[in-house]
């Protein structure tokens, strides 16, 4: 049995207001093929449009407020207890629409997902990675081939 306590996992601040957590992944353990990742969303705040070249799929489920999720350009509206199933090289991303924190987890189907921004198409960040250049607790990068 492999537990993993949260007060010993890596933690960043990715942009203001966003606040987040590294469960398992490459970087900490203890899995070799998925990646869980846990944030806090101040309002306004989330995940902008992004893909990941590396195919993974990815869940992300609101546990606590509300959440505009898009994919490829269509819109959803998901509240505590809702998930989006993320199919392998979308463009997706979602923000907080509440007036509350928006709480949310994602689980990644590789122990390092990729992920390029639309608005940084030149760089590739992997959550959990261990290869590239650190650019925090959780996150590391290298430029787009």
């Amino acid at each position: 049995m492999t537990v993993v306590r949260a007060k010993d996992q890596p933690t960043a601040s990715w942009r203001p207001g966003k606040f987040g957590r590294l469960h398992a992944a490459a970087s900490v353990g203890p899995t070799a093929s998925l990646c869980i990742n846990e944030s806090w969303n101040e309002p306004g705040v989330g995940a902008p449009t992004h893909h990941h070249p590396d195919g993974c799929e990815e869940i992300i489920m609101v546990l606590a407020g509300t959440a505009d999720v898009w994919v490829d350009g269509v819109h959803e509206t998901l509240e505590a207890g809702d998930l989006v199933i993320l199919a392998p090289f979308t463009r997706h991303g979602f923000s907080n629409i509440g007036d509350e924190t928006l709480h949310v987890l994602a689980v990644f189907s590789t122990p390092a997902p990729e992920a390029v921004y639309d608005e940084e198409p030149e760089r590739v960040v992997e959550i959990g990675g261990t290869e590239g250049r650190t650019i925090d607790a959780t996150r590391t990068s290298h430029p787009t081939q």
